[in-house]
């Protein structure tokens, strides 16, 4: 049944149907934005963790191979000394 301007009583029910889908859709676009964001800052704190253990595990590397290093050259040096010391007594 018409109402004086023309419109109809389905007309004015598909709309309010459709505000309430919108009203809906709306709702749950804020819900996934809010993961969306809470996921960002999860991998965001994941990869600076793995930033600050990768430079540590580097500069533990670098240490120790350093350290290496100087227990080898000062073995030689001591080797060299004890065999040139021992070459000396010989003669």
């Amino acid at each position: 049944m018409p109402y004086p301007d023309g419109s109809s009583l389905h007309v004015d029910s598909d709309i309010a149907v459709l505000k309430s889908k919108v009203e809906d859709l709306e709702h749950n676009q804020s819900i996934l934005f809010d993961r969306c964001r809470m996921n960002e800052k999860w991998i965001a704190g994941a990869a600076a963790g793995i930033s600050v253990v990768m430079a540590v595990v580097g500069i533990c590397v670098a240490v120790d191979v350093k350290e290496r290093t100087e227990i080898n050259q000062t073995f030689s040096e001591s080797s060299e000394m004890y065999l040139s010391q021992e070459s000396s007594e010989n003669y």
